[in-house]
């Protein structure tokens, strides 16, 4: 069984990858703020999670469906916020 901490590194890998296609201009301060920064990795795998929750939600044929989604993707841009004031 895998670790959990495995588990949380691979998800904010896949946070930041994320972040670097929808900020080209940024990678460079990203990856070392990502390397240099417990909170940005945390944000990160928060980022991944609200975007993950978002895309399933959206592929829901639940009714509250694209409710949830819309959540979700609010929390993501929030979240993508976040990441952004602490890179300034």
């Amino acid at each position: 069984m895998p670790h959990p901490e495995a588990a949380m590194e691979h998800s904010q890998k896949r946070g930041l990858a994320r972040l670097l296609l929808r900020h080209p201009e940024r990678r460079d301060e990203l990856r070392r703020k990502y390397a240099e920064n417990a909170h940005i990795r945390e944000l990160c795998d928060a980022y991944e999670a609200a975007c993950e929750a978002a895309e399933y939600w959206a592929k829901s044929s639940d009714l509250i469906g694209p409710n949830r989604a819309e959540e979700y993707r609010e929390l993501a841009t929030a979240t993508e916020g976040d990441i952004l004031h602490v890179l300034s």
